[in-house]
């Protein structure tokens, strides 16, 4: 039997991405030739063999209840269903609860016509082996000649590292801030104190005595110690093992190192770590150095860049 003509009976029961790379192992290199003339001879669907290849999920609906009429096979690589599993479901089947009233609202834009120009939208979808997962998507309306809606198409795609990364750069921002407010607070208050000694100082010495007893007592409590649980609840939910795996590896650390470490690994910046940590920022090149050796890094190593690998 004729190579070719066995590839043609076997190509129903194949797909068009290997039905071509067959063609192109078995009987040609592409160089040279025509794309649109060898897809022609050999009744490849072009726009199928896209379809099987994209990262994104093209589905097109009914304009009414916005059920699946059919989906591109990359819908089982990107969320594991085959689309016999969703034909003649809605996205309402899977997306999660807390954005149904958002993708209703888009839909019925969509039906309407009012989303030629559609805006993305982000939100979770029920993958079949993966549970829920962020993906990013649009729906437009497809009008016929008469300017009437057949069909509603939409383009979705999987973005859930993208947005998992971004989750975490918020949180971080946000311990940032809060351990920034907390510092700002904490220089007012050591400023008041400040100027309570120099009040004290001209004193007589029995009333001096008495004062600096009650000063000392506020001045216990201006310590960072609550500020600083605060930041830890919120820093090992983001990282859970780095504390710990530090200092297993690096016992001698002080406390004081392990807050700057902290600092660093979300990313502050020295000003911000010197007004957290109440220092000058020229500490901060010392303190460094000495965090360094007791690291055992060389003195042209990035302390940041260690940390960040931690």
């Amino acid at each position: 039997m004729n190579k070719n003509f066995k590839l043609f009976l076997d190509k129903n029961k194949r797909s068009e991405t290997n039905y071509f790379l067959s063609l192109l192992n078995e009987e040609f290199k592409i160089e040279g030739r025509d794309l649109d003339n060898i897809l022609s001879i050999y009744g490849i669907d072009k726009l199928q063999l896209i379809a099987e290849n994209t990262n994104d999920i093209i589905c097109l609906h009914h304009p009414y209840d916005g059920r699946y009429l059919y989906a591109t096979p990359s819908i089982h690589k990107i969320v594991g269903y085959t689309f016999e599993e969703i034909k003649g479901k809605t996205p309402f089947d899977f997306v999660h609860p807390d954005y149904t009233a958002i993708l209703k609202c888009n839909l019925i834009n969509s039906a309407e016509g009012n989303n030629e120009f559609p805006e993305k939208l982000e939100l979770q979808f029920k993958t079949k082996n993966n549970g829920y997962q962020w993906f990013e998507g649009y729906t437009k309306p497809i009008f016929n000649s008469n300017s009437e809606i057949v069909l509603l198409l939409s383009s979705t795609r999987n973005i859930q590292d993208r947005k998992l990364a971004e989750i975490e750069r918020n949180k971080s921002e946000t311990i940032r801030q809060k351990l920034l407010i907390s510092s700002v607070l904490f220089e007012k208050k050591q400023a008041i104190i400040e100027k309570i000694e120099n009040e004290i100082l001209n004193l007589e010495p029995q009333q001096r005595k008495i004062l600096r007893g009650v000063l000392g007592r506020i001045q216990e409590s201006l310590n960072l110690d609550e500020n600083w649980e605060d930041f830890m609840i919120h820093f090992q939910k983001i990282n859970p093992d780095f504390h710990q795996n530090i200092i297993e590896s690096y016992p001698n650390l002080s406390h004081k190192d392990l807050k700057h470490l902290a600092f660093l690994k979300i990313g502050m910046s020295s000003t911000d770590i010197a007004k957290a940590m109440v220092v000058k920022k020229e500490s901060l090149r010392v303190s460094r150095n000495r965090i360094k050796k007791k690291l055992g890094l060389d003195s042209s190593q990035s302390l940041y860049d260690f940390i960040r690998g931690c």
